[in-house]
């Protein structure tokens, strides 16, 4: 699905449809330009690709657009720094005194802060707005055909009319186990007549809401497996004279997309959001598990799991009074821990939940919030298991100790371990998740000696079995020169 305003359609005769892509050599063209910048891209930031489709956007904006937000989708995008950036930030804010009025006194400010950190100024300055859109980095991107991404753009432009339909009506043959159970998933109300599915809307267009919308609009890929299939809809539509209901139809002959190419999409923007970000370490996991609500089954939106910790994350936008109550009332009798994602501008208040985790949010995920709550889950974790670890010993031999290995032995979690083995720093030093001995250092350091090819000091690190390679360097005093993106034409650099 597509935002509204990326949604191109054309209305004849009191009838509406979208602006479908056609599959010819210009529109393939396009799309593989496109497809061409998310894949030379991996490894850059996210500003530096949008600089470069902005300049594409002048041929047709909204069909670029279009393509781009797609293509998004299947985009790893992550923060790259050594240090988390409102850390960093803080940290800078705190050495600051007063105004700064020269560069020598902001590099002398970086310098302190970056000491007790600990790390490089350049790290510092390069950590200070890493979080930013711009400077994101792209990590992965799975890239697609041109003629598929036309097609999942199709789909999206027909999603994203669906929108606003307040009524549908339809007609399927096959599939109708998929399609009925998608129904009760969606709590789609629907009747059945002389052969037809008719899906009820809101009770009138004062009362429309962009969830019901969204609802009809998850529910077409799941028509559009049948064998044969049809579907008429009624779309709202502003003009000047006021709302005005025009027809939407489409049926299997139109071959502008196929049902292969869809993927699973977010109720909402909101739920998208919170599906890309990061939560220092904790994985985020969709629709994880079914939950026991007294008499109800309750699926939560979100899981964030972290070292055998767990907490549901459910975010409940904006819907009916009704559906609210009967959402209060199932989510007061999950047992588990939940932490509640709430508009602000429903008509409920925090005392309405049992959980003490509700964070109230206006169209933005409230992610400081998130991280304050997932701090404690944390600190009770190392708590308890450094409790119960009491006076057992760790065993530390060897020359490099993999601590996720030793974790796993000890059933502890990595921030644990490392306060446990903090008194063998003398012996070793921490490199990432690893001990090395002092002793391995020293002759890692020695046969580095005179290397300047990347894939030489690798071979070396593998050889010892020191897996943190940019964390090894960066403590050795070594910072990496590319030249390009091929790793074969690295040097490394004291």
């Amino acid at each position: 699905m597509l935002t509204s305003d990326l949604l191109v359609t054309r209305t004849y005769k009191g009838k509406i449809e979208p602006v479908y892509a056609s599959l010819d050599t210009e529109s393939v063209e396009i799309a593989s330009s496109v497809i061409d910048l998310f894949r030379n891209h991996v490894g850059k930031t996210y500003g530096d690709l949008l600089s470069e489709i902005e300049e594409l956007e002048e041929m047709n904006y909204r069909f670029i657009r279009g393509l781009t937000a797609l293509l998004e989708r299947r985009c790893e995008i992550d923060v790259d720094a050594a240090i988390d950036p409102v850390a960093a930030r803080r940290t800078v804010f705190e050495e600051c005194k007063g105004i700064v009025t020269c560069q020598e006194e902001r590099q002398d400010i970086i310098v302190r802060a970056a000491g007790k950190l600990p790390i490089a100024p350049e790290q510092l300055e390069k950590a200070l707005w890493s979080d930013q859109e711009e400077n994101l980095v792209i990590r992965e991107f799975q890239a697609l055909s041109p003629e598929d991404l036309l097609r999942q753009y199709n789909l999206s432009l027909a999603q994203t009319l669906l929108f606003k339909a307040t009524g549908m009506e339809l007609r399927i043959e096959g599939n109708y186990q998929y399609v009925f159970r998608k129904l009760k998933q969606l709590g789609l109300m629907y009747s059945i007549e002389q052969g037809k599915i008719y899906l009820d809307g809101p009770i009138s267009l004062f009362r429309l809401t962009e969830r019901y919308g969204t609802s009809f609009a998850k529910l077409l890929p799941a028509i559009i497996r049948s064998e044969k299939w049809s579907l008429k809809a009624s779309i709202l539509r502003k003009t000047f004279q006021g709302k005005r209901i025009l027809e939407f139809t489409l049926d299997n002959t139109r071959r502008v997309f196929d049902s292969d190419i869809f993927e699973e999409t977010f109720d909402s923007a909101v739920e998208r959001e919170f599906s890309m970000l990061d939560f220092n370490g904790w994985s985020v996991k969709r629709e994880p598990a079914v939950l026991e609500a007294g008499q109800y089954a309750f699926i939560p939106d979100f899981s964030l799991e972290r070292n055998g910790s767990r907490v549901y994350v459910e975010i409940i936008g904006f819907w009916t009074p009704e559906y609210l109550k009967n959402k209060i009332q199932k989510i007061n009798q999950v047992k588990e821990n939940i932490i509640l994602l709430v508009d602000k501008n429903l008509a409920c208040s925090g005392s309405d939940f049992k959980t003490a985790d509700v964070l109230f949010y206006d169209k933005k995920i409230p992610y400081i919030g998130i991280i304050k709550i997932l701090r404690k889950y944390e600190e009770k974790q190392l708590s308890e298991e450094l409790t119960k670890l009491g006076d057992v010993k760790i065993a530390i031999d060897g020359d490099v100790i993999d601590l996720d290995e030793m974790a796993k032995k000890y059933n502890l979690s990595i921030e644990t371990l490392k306060k446990v083995v903090d008194r063998y720093k003398g012996e070793y030093s921490l490199i990432g998740d690893q001990l090395v001995s002092r002793q391995t250092l020293g002759i890692i350091r020695n046969e580095l000696t005179g290397i300047r090819r990347h894939n030489e000091a690798i071979k070396i690190f593998d050889k010892y079995g020191v897996k943190g390679h940019c964390s090894i360097l960066e403590f050795l005093g070594y910072r990496v020169k590319w030249s390009g993106l091929d790793p074969g034409n690295a040097e490394i650099m004291a």
